[in-house]
């Protein structure tokens, strides 16, 4: 087996046990999307290396709307590594849009070390850009999860008596 055909089964089971997590909390749909909702919306957010941002809000706001915090906090990985670059170019683009800050950089011709030197005022940018596309995010992941939850709760409730009734 080559080491890419290993790597892919390894993230698709880490996948597959964070998802049966959140599918298995013991709390209704609409707790666990709402949290669910919160993490996505935190994980908008930049992360700043040495600073949980993203996990501190999205736990913030599960303790506000009274969610599940174990799915907020797994929420958040909405932005990982693989993505971060593209995140904070969307990030970068609506807060420059709706921002009157104006930063020396160039989103299109990006380096990481880049980013290190864009300063408060680009930190800035990040944040309110990551709060804007929070919102829709975080709504959209709320009604896809609540969708999700109940529709795997509701095979799992009809195997059970399926299996009951062989009996």
């Amino acid at each position: 087996m080559s080491k890419t055909k290993i790597k892919n089964q390894s993230l698709k089971r880490l996948i597959r046990f964070y998802y049966l997590k959140v599918m298995r909390i013991n709390a209704t749909p609409h707790k666990i999307a709402l949290g669910a909702a919160c993490g996505v919306f935190g994980g908008c957010f930049p992360f700043i290396p040495g600073l949980p941002l993203q996990t501190v809000i999205a736990v913030i706001c599960a303790f506000i709307t009274r969610s599940s915090k174990i799915a907020a906090i797994i929420a958040t990985w909405i932005s990982n590594p693989l993505n971060w670059l593209f995140f904070y170019f969307i990030q970068y683009k609506i807060g420059t849009f709706l921002l009157p800050i104006t930063v020396d950089f160039n989103p299109d011709q990006w380096k990481v070390s880049d980013f290190m030197a864009i300063g408060w005022k680009g930190v800035t940018i990040l944040i309110f850009g990551g709060f804007i596309l929070g919102i829709p995010l975080g709504i959209i992941s709320y009604f896809a999860a609540k969708f999700f939850i109940q529709r795997y709760r509701k095979r799992k409730a009809l195997r059970t008596l399926a299996r009951r009734n062989k009996l």
